[in-house]
């Protein structure tokens, strides 16, 4: 029995705008479909996207597909995928001409698991400064997730492509508020959702941004998102009010340095006035580790006073005549005070010399040794760091401030350094001061309680 042919796609062989041959069917998303087509004056080819069928008789989505491309079109960065036109077909509706873009995307690349440090901080970085670009334009990207992080190849390395601005805010003197949603209508995907989006709240800004970036970051360090829930209304409620776990205590074997977890979990923060400024400063705080303080230089000795230098040169030019006087006398008249016998006594024998009270007083501390100084030990530096950071440390009981912190101990100085925090397990770690050195300890979650059975979100779409 002869298998029926599968349907016939009806825009292969089509040509829209009168300019682009529809090759052949890329790939297909949720506002509609991608091919390839080639431009019948210019050879070459690019991606067209075709809004479905279905909701092309829809104002709210026609509106939204012309919004990926005015929201394209209008930021200037190479990692915004380039959108050339935006156009209408009478019997296939309207369609994007975008660049053609060949590799795969982020969501490919993580089905083969977590990726190495380097190649990570690259891609996470490389995001941002498409999101950081799309801020300074005024858009907000509202569904960061890696379906829309596309990876393709330039000079040789790994190149990443922001798509996808159909849901994006965008705001400007010209239009203060433009919304394509409906009141109170949540967006965006609830893997990547921020807290305030999974609230319905009415205004967000471009922290909503930092947010999603620091989720897809987690999990291209660990290999999983921060939250896994059986449905989208479990997702919300973890994005609304749970803490994530470190991405270290996630993956134990993933490459997670003390301050890419602390930077991560700061955009992961439930407040947006907690989380960093902008995308630049999250990204800025991944590469490098903050620096530490610099060494206070050492003060120079200080010369002693004029008057003391003058009493300590007459001390000893008293001291020395005194020795000179002694052995003269001990020379001239041996160790008794009389003549002695068989010889003549001298006709004019020198008087004694006497000293004053005040040249015997120099004389006496002038031969006295100098009082030995007590031994001041050297300071050493040391930096206490926790993950998550505000730890309280304590040393030997004793209240010093919250992580991250600084301490200047005596070297030699044994003590029990101890961080704790709320909802974690303390931790104590033993002190040796010996050199300068960085200590940082990563505290564990208490176990959490169940979820209340009523979430504090909103349900209804």
């Amino acid at each position: 029995m002869n298998e029926e042919p599968a349907e016939r796609d009806p825009l292969i062989g089509e040509t829209l705008g009168g300019l682009y041959r529809v090759e052949h069917l890329i790939g297909k998303g949720g506002m509609g479909r991608v091919y390839a087509a080639t431009h019948i004056r210019l050879g070459k080819t690019y991606a067209l996207k075709v809004l479905e069928k279905g909701r092309a008789d829809r104002p709210v989505s026609v509106q939204r597909f012309l919004r990926e491309a005015q929201a394209a079109a209008r930021i200037d960065n190479d990692h915004i995928v380039d959108v050339l036109n935006f156009d209408e077909h009478d019997e296939h509706g309207v369609f994007l001409v975008m660049e053609l873009l060949e590799g795969e995307d982020l969501s490919k690349r993580l089905h083969r698991g977590a990726l190495p440090l380097e190649e990570a901080i690259e891609l996470i970085t490389q995001t941002g400064d498409a999101l950081q670009a799309a801020h300074d334009a005024g858009i907000l990207h509202r569904d960061l997730k890696p379906e829309n992080v596309f990876i393709t190849q330039k000079h040789g390395r790994d190149f990443v492509k922001v798509l996808d601005f159909g849901i994006s805010k965008i705001k400007s003197p010209e239009e203060p508020d433009v919304k394509l949603t409906q009141t109170d209508q949540i967006v965006g995907t609830p893997l990547y959702i921020s807290p305030e989006l999974a609230r319905g709240a009415p205004e967000v800004d471009h922290r909503s941004d930092v947010y999603a970036l620091g989720v897809l970051s987690y999990e291209i360090l660990t290999g999983t998102p921060p939250f896994l829930g059986q449905n989208r209304f479990q997702l919300l409620y973890m994005h609304g009010s749970e803490t994530p776990d470190p991405p270290s205590q996630r993956n134990e074997h993933a490459e997670v340095p003390a301050h890419v977890e602390e930077a991560i979990l700061k955009a992961l923060e439930k407040d947006p006035a907690d989380r960093f400024d902008s995308i630049q400063d999250f990204c800025a705080a991944l590469r490098a580790p903050p620096a530490p303080p610099p060494e206070p230089a050492p003060e120079p000795p200080k010369p002693a006073p004029p008057g003391k230098r003058a009493t300590l040169r007459l001390a000893l030019a008293l001291a020395s005549a005194v020795l000179v006087v002694v052995a003269l006398s001990f020379l001239g008249r041996g160790p008794s005070q009389g003549p002695q016998p068989g010889l003549p006594e001298p006709e004019n024998e020198p008087e004694p010399q006497v000293l004053s009270s005040t040249s015997k007083a120099d004389v006496a501390s002038a031969t006295q040794p100098p009082p030995r100084s007590a031994t001041i030990p050297a300071q050493v530096r040391i930096e206490l760091t926790s993950t998550p950071r505000g730890a309280l440390v304590r040393l030997d009981g004793r209240r010093k401030g919250k992580t991250p912190l600084s301490l200047d101990l005596p070297k030699g100085t044994e003590a029990t350094v101890r961080f704790s925090m709320e909802g974690y397990q303390p931790k104590e770690h033993r002190l040796v001061v010996e050199d300068d050195e960085t200590v940082r300890v990563r505290l564990w979650r208490k176990t959490r309680p169940e979820p209340p059975p009523t979430p504090p979100i909103k349900q209804d779409f």
